[in-house]
């Protein structure tokens, strides 16, 4: 009888917990920190989504200007750095020198861009399907601001799909010794399991349109913003007449710079990558340079030495200090970005306007001395250079002008200093894409 009685006590018990744990899960209320999808259609809850996208802009940006700027010269992965360690910034930082496509689309720095690039872009165009379904009950005020806010952020989304990462490596000699326009033109990724779109035609299918429809909406200061939007993009593109259209409009001496705001939530990434946060990365020796050249130069290249119990030798290493703080904002435009534009197309490119007075302009901007002059190709390049400073922009001036370096950066006799550099000029297209889109492999079958 025993045999039978303890299994049957413990059959009973157990249907009395499942009876309870039932009754539990039934009286449970619902969540209160997640929102049903449908109820964001409420009018009430636009303000909330297009803060939401600005917020995942700062998010991304500082994430994927970072990388940017590491697989330039701006940014270099010294090993001498007690703090450097981590292997995917020294992969990113050689362009992939010695090390497999299968290491480089695994890259879990890139991914954290990457994926959230596509996320913010996602929302962005989610904002304006949702305003459509409910146009007539918002303001006009809010209607236009959520136009602006999806078109306009929807296009800078676009911009950085397709003009930073690349499906297949340029190759070695990219850049190195001549320009390499062909290879920007090479740049671009997919958009919803699209084949790879080229960063050319993303911008006449995908930027341009988006920028146009958040013109029809934008304050007079951000048509301007917008204008210099498209001269950058025109310029990177080789198409100089359009961009000298746009920069005539675009930002001016006294325009606040189009930054992306941080905060904790969405921290300032060079501040834990290249600054107190962690000393990974360092700038390259070449800014401390300029300013022992032109201590004038501190006021726009912002450095500052590097504690010695973090530099394994002797010689000084410095940091950047430029975003000293997880809330520091970073600029993405500028009126100064604009009149170096003018200047290199007046200078180089045959457009009309003053280069030397456009660029004593932006130096004077920041209380450094004016050139004599004439405006040669290498002012430009070192100009934009200084001005533009770990804003994401680097690399397209290396290719532009064929002034990518040969040699992983760093010093020498650690690491992959010294050695030949990569094959990769941008960004690799990371395998949480490539295994789930088919058209990149196949772009015929699509």
């Amino acid at each position: 009888m025993r045999k039978y009685l303890i299994p049957g006590i413990l059959l009973l018990v157990t249907s009395f917990m499942l009876a309870a744990c039932e009754d539990w899960v039934l009286s449970t209320e619902e969540p209160i920190d997640v929102t049903e999808d449908e109820f964001l259609d409420d009018p009430a809850e636009i303000p909330f989504l297009i803060t939401g996208v600005e917020a995942r802009f700062a998010f991304t940006w500082t994430r994927l200007g970072l990388i940017a700027d590491l697989t330039a010269d701006q940014l270099i992965f010294d090993e001498v750095m007690d703090l450097a360690t981590f292997p995917t910034y020294r992969d990113i930082a050689s362009n992939f020198r010695g090390v497999g496509d299968q290491t480089a689309f695994s890259n879990n720095t890139i991914r954290n861009a990457y994926n959230p690039l596509n996320n913010w872009r996602l929302l962005s165009d989610d904002l304006l399907e949702r305003i459509a379904r409910i146009e007539g009950e918002l303001s006009q005020d809010v209607f236009d601001r959520a136009t602006f806010t999806g078109n306009f952020y929807g296009a800078l989304a676009r911009y950085m799909i397709g003009f930073y990462f690349e499906d297949f490596a340029c190759g070695e000699d990219a850049g190195i010794g001549t320009p390499a326009a062909d290879c920007i033109s090479s740049f671009g990724a997919p958009i919803d399991r699209s084949p790879v779109i080229r960063a050319a035609d993303m911008a006449v299918t995908e930027i341009l349109p988006r920028l146009a429809a958040a013109e029809a909406v934008a304050t007079e200061e951000e048509v301007r913003i917008i204008n210099t939007m498209r001269a950058r993009m025109h310029l990177l593109l080789g198409n100089y007449a359009e961009s000298f259209a746009a920069a005539q409009n675009g930002m001016e001496p006294g325009d606040a710079p189009f930054q992306s705001l941080h905060n904790v939530q969405a921290a300032n990434e060079y501040f834990f990558a290249a600054g107190d946060g962690r000393i990974q990365v360092i700038p390259d020796y070449r800014f401390a340079q300029y300013i022992e050249d032109n201590p004038e130069e501190a006021a726009r290249v912002r450095l500052r030495q590097a504690p010695a119990g973090l530099v394994n030798v002797d010689e000084p290493r410095f940091q950047q200090d430029m975003y000293p703080t997880q809330a520091s904002p970073m600029d993405f435009l500028t009126w100064q970005e604009n009149h170096l534009m003018l200047a290199e197309l007046a200078a180089l490119h045959g457009q009309t306007g003053d280069g030397l007075a456009l660029v004593n302009e932006v130096r004077d901007s920041h209380g450094i001395s004016p050139l004599a002059g004439p405006i040669t190709e290498q002012i430009i390049i070192e100009e934009r250079d200084k001005e533009l400073f770990l804003m994401g922009v680097r690399m397209f001036d290396m290719l532009r002008f064929g002034v990518w370096n040969a040699e992983v950066l760093g010093t020498p006799g650690t690491g992959r200093t010294g050695q030949p550099v990569g094959a990769w000029r941008g960004i690799p297209i990371q395998n949480d894409e490539r295994n789930d889109n088919p058209c990149i492999a196949n772009p015929d079958a699509c």
